[in-house]
């Protein structure tokens, strides 16, 4: 059995985003080819518990979609002026009756999906498709009936999460098997952008076809179903162009069980750029489908293989296997195989070293407690392939990028924690880039006031200077929430400042992180909502959620007063202090007892390993055991507790289940890692000998169970270790950490005030 094989695909996609989904694609694939059954919801693209598909799409990615190919069999015009091209509706009718548009049923117990390949017999339309990808290329077997209409349509318009405005679409046959065009399109988030593409099948296309359709009529409540929309269908041609709600249609004649291979190149650059990527990725294959397939699962399997572990359920090693898969199979690479991309000021460009890469992502928002310690920790490569991308972007649009959609400044989320990856890959001896470079470019970001960009973006932070001038975010200007997320970018810049000798900026900076405080109420000891000239906003409500007018209004993004009471990971001993250590623990234990802690969101993230700063770390064992074992499964309808964004609580699972968290992100001058229950019996993180000296940090925990969640103690290479961390240094040495486990806390473990952890040992 390969690593591959203990993921499940299909987890948390009934209650998942876009960017989740059951199909193939590489780790960072621009491909993502994979079927998508919805209309234009949130959530949008495939829903486990929809029994039709309705297209085969070749981006998943937050924001970025496109190209979505369906085969169908039979008369496209099934009545009189009444076409098959509209996907349908989710909940039917099916069988060709005249709503039913092209989408087909399926039989559950055909679909079958693993990484790298995805598989399904369409109902309706007697076709077996088939499913793998490249990192840029999409690969389709099709197996059809014995018919004279055999078809495979490319509707341009097809229903995603975000909602597109095609502006305009274009093919052209360019080979007797071979269409290749481009789609120009937009949304909320990316502004204008083109996908370009080459379809090139094995076989010559009896002809092509297309159609264009009216706007919209709005006699039907479901989009792609308004089968009263005139429809203009041509036949036989050599090239469309369109816009709007519009496609072309591949047409062939099959014997029965005639297999068509589709092999599709993708480019976001240029067609040309898009045949580049499909002769260079599927040629040394040689076009087979079967070839790719083992590829894509060996490439998987190689990623999969970093992390072993051994113990708990085969159920917990599967959820382990899955989220580290989900780790690195939402965010795209956007580079073509030569580096070529289009940057931010939608010029082209080329990375210097092809093996580079720009990326596509949501917003890194929270992702220093997640996919950041993960990468850095079990793949640094990774890790220093985004500070690259990082600095690259900050060369050619002036600021790093919080929420590269397209490689670009998308308007989502807010502050500008990205940064601390470049600060703790640095701290990590992950050190292959410029750090001058970098620090003068997160010095930048956090002392400039963000502005609008082109192509509908936003860079930087919008309410750093009313929060350089006052000291904290009024509720004037923006969320009080900012004043804790900035604060923390603060520290993160302080601590790299002071890594690199530059001491004044590491003291401003550090002054600067102590900002929290001023958005705290010193009577109620929570934070709270505050007006520019220094009046507490009444009146006050610690569990009212949410902003007012979105991210950017006043209140808590994501969270509530108590919620963002508990953020200031760079200061928890500065915190405990102020609210005093019995009245911090007892509210954080009632939190976690009655709710109130959101282990479904970032912001919160950090609140079960707050314990090991407040004195009772049997309590942070207690509560991360209990969250593992209790919100995650591999179900398809709940397989994650909350969002999962792009990997993000899939990180949490796999850092957590190993026993390790970092408060700070990774980013003190010399990192560390808080100790947690490990849910495994035994971990063996394979270190990349590039950037670490060791070969292999194991990670034993002796007598574990769902019973024995507390440590009992804990020895170091044979050494006991009495403390609740432990440094990066000592891990990535190689070596071995073992744990003692019991049914009972031992309050003496990990509790001595010369041992506590660095944050608490040391100001901010």
């Amino acid at each position: 059995m390969e690593p591959a094989d203990a993921v499940n695909v299909f987890t948390g996609t009934s209650n998942s985003r876009w960017m989740l989904f059951p199909g193939a694609t590489l780790p960072f694939g621009l491909v993502k080819l994979s079927p998508d059954n919805q209309t234009n919801v949130w959530n949008g693209g495939y829903e486990y518990t929809v029994n039709s598909i309705s297209g085969f799409s070749h981006l998943h990615a937050f924001c970025l979609s496109g190209v979505s190919l369906m085969p169908v069999t039979g008369p496209i015009e099934y009545n009189p002026g009444l076409f098959r091209v509209f996907p349908g509706a989710p909940d039917g009718p099916f069988g060709g009756m005249w709503t039913s548009g092209y989408r087909s049923r399926i039989r559950k117990e055909t679909e079958h999906g693993a990484p790298g390949s995805y598989s399904v017999d369409l109902l309706d339309w007697r076709v077996k498709a088939e499913l793998s990808a490249t990192m840029r290329c999409g690969v389709m077997r099709l197996t059809y009936p014995a018919t004279a209409e055999a078809h495979l349509l490319l509707d341009f318009a097809f229903p995603t999460e975000e909602l597109c405005q095609i502006h305009e679409a274009r093919a052209t046959q360019t080979g007797p098997g071979e269409i290749s065009g481009h789609i120009r399109q937009s949304n909320n988030y990316t502004g204008e952008y083109t996908v370009y593409f080459v379809i090139r099948t094995d076989r010559p296309l009896a002809s092509l076809d297309a159609w264009q359709c009216d706007p919209f009529t709005g006699k039907s409540t479901n989009y792609g179903t308004d089968w009263q929309t005139p429809v203009h269908y041509q036949r036989k041609i050599s090239e469309f162009t369109g816009h709007d709600h519009c496609g072309v249609v591949l047409d062939f004649q099959t014997a029965e069980g005639e297999q068509i291979q589709v092999h599709t190149g993708i480019s976001l650059v240029s067609t040309a750029q898009a045949r580049l990527n499909l002769d260079t990725e599927l040629r040394p294959f040689g076009w087979d489908f079967n070839a790719v397939v083992r590829s894509a699962r060996e490439t998987w399997s190689r990623v999969l293989s970093g992390v072993e572990v051994a113990g708990a359920t085969a159920e917990q090693r599967a959820i382990f296997s899955t989220c580290l898969y989900r780790a690195y199979s939402a965010k795209s690479v956007i580079t073509d195989v030569d580096g070529t991309y289009v940057d931010m000021n939608r010029k082209v460009q080329k990375v210097s070293d092809p093996a580079a890469a720009i990326y596509s992502s949501d917003g890194l928002w929270g992702c220093q407690w997640t996919l950041f310690p993960l990468w850095t920790l079990t793949r640094p490569g990774v890790a220093s392939s985004w500070v690259h991308f990082f600095l690259e972007a900050a060369d050619r649009g002036g600021w790093i990028p919080e929420a590269p959609v397209n490689g670009t400044y998308s308007p989502v989320m807010v502050a500008q924690h990205q940064q601390s990856l470049i600060v703790s890959s640095y701290q990590k001896n992950i050190r292959d880039f410029d750090a001058e470079r970098a620090f003068r470019a997160i010095k930048h970001d956090l002392t400039t006031q963000g502005m609008p960009v082109a192509n509908a973006g936003y860079a930087g932070d919008r309410h750093i200077q009313a929060y350089l001038d006052h000291g904290y975010v009024p509720d004037e200007a923006g969320p009080t929430s900012n004043t804790f997320e900035y604060a923390y970018d603060d520290w993160a810049a302080g601590q790299f400042a002071r890594a690199l000798g530059h001491d004044e900026e590491a003291r401003e900076f550090l002054r600067r992180s102590g900002s929290w405080r001023n958005s705290i109420d010193p009577q109620l000891k929570y934070a709270r909502r505050r007006h520019a000239d220094g009046r507490w906003v009444e009146p006050f409500d610690r569990f009212r959620f949410g902003t007012e007018g979105g991210w950017n209004g006043p209140g808590f993004v994501e969270g509530n007063a108590w919620i963002y009471t508990l953020f200031v990971p760079q200061d928890p001993g500065g915190l405990i202090q102020l609210i005093g250590r019995d009245e911090f623990n007892r509210r954080l234990e009632e939190g976690f007892e009655k709710g109130y802690v959101d282990l479904t969101n970032e912001p919160n993230l950090q609140a079960p390993f707050l314990f090991n700063y407040s004195g009772q770390p049997w309590l942070t064992q207690k509560y991360t055991r209990q969250s593992l074992e209790k919100f995650y499964s591999t179900s398809p309808l709940a397989g994650w507790i909350g969002e999962e964004d792009e990997g993000q609580l899939s990180a949490l699972y796999v850092l957590w289940s190993m026993g390790l968290f970092e408060m700070d992100g990774g980013c003190s001058v010399k990192p560390y890692y808080d100790l947690g229950s490990p849910l495994f019996e035994r971990i063996v993180i394979h270190l990349d000998g590039h950037y670490y000296s060791g070969k292999d940090f194991v990670i034993e925990a002796h007598h574990n169970s769902p019973a024995n969640v507390y440590i009992q103690s804990a020895r170091l290479n044979g050494r006991p270790l009495t403390r609740a961390w432990i440094y990066h240094a000592e891990m990535v040495a190689g070596g071995k950490l073992e744990f003692e486990m019991g049914p009972q806390p031992n309050p003496q473990w990990g509790t001595q005030p010369e041992e506590a952890p660095p944050l608490l040992r040391r100001s901010p």
